[in-house]
């Protein structure tokens, strides 16, 4: 015997290929409905979360300090870590390289350091990558250079100071150091002080 249903209860005598016909009518609005309404819970949540993670804004000019390590070197190379303090009451982020200059007595641009991810003293194992700086809190990179010229091996000119553009901004600070400008180099921000990472 085959059974129909009719409101609560089936009913004998209609065929099966019928009863089942009406069955999946009842039950396909009602699932489509539900669905609808996970969806739209999916739809409010995804939204609630993704602001929680939301990046800090970028640091701007007037966000950092900028130090500058003392230089060190060994077997031919020399290196030193450009370091950025937040000094603000918030985080913020920086994104990239920052810019490096030689400068001589006058304050003229002797070189430009080359952006490379890494070199002989470190730099990046990620490569390049937006740096959230809390409040009080570093990042730095680094920079490189060789004492003397890989290919004629003689002495490499050295600078008064250094030039320093934390990435993302216009900000230019000098700092006191002496750099060869043989193969100098200056590797992207990475969170912390040490230039590595």
């Amino acid at each position: 015997m085959t059974y129909e249903r009719s409101g609560r209860r089936f009913l004998p005598g209609r065929k099966s290929a019928e009863n089942l016909r009406r069955f999946v009518m009842i039950r396909t609005p009602v699932l489509a409905v539900a669905t609808a309404a996970g969806a739209a819970i999916c739809l409010i949540a995804v939204p609630g979360a993704a602001a929680g993670t939301a990046a800090a804004p970028a640091c701007g000019n007037s966000a950092l300090a900028v130090s500058a390590t003392r230089t060190q070197g060994a077997t031919g190379h020399g290196g030193l870590v450009v370091r950025f303090r937040n000094k603000t009451s918030h985080a913020c982020s920086l994104y990239g390289y920052p810019g490096l200059d030689a400068l001589n007595g006058a304050g003229h641009v002797l070189k430009h350091a080359k952006r490379t991810v890494s070199g002989f003293t470190g730099g990046s194992t990620h490569g390049v990558r937006t740096v959230v700086v809390a409040p009080g809190h570093y990042a730095s990179a680094g920079v490189e250079w060789m004492n003397f010229h890989p290919s004629t091996g003689r002495a490499c000119r050295f600078s008064a100071a250094i030039a320093v553009t934390p990435a993302g901004t216009s900000h230019t600070v000098r700092r006191a150091r002496s750099v060869s400008v043989c193969n100098l180099q200056v590797h992207p921000t990475v969170p912390g002080r040490t230039g590595n990472g």
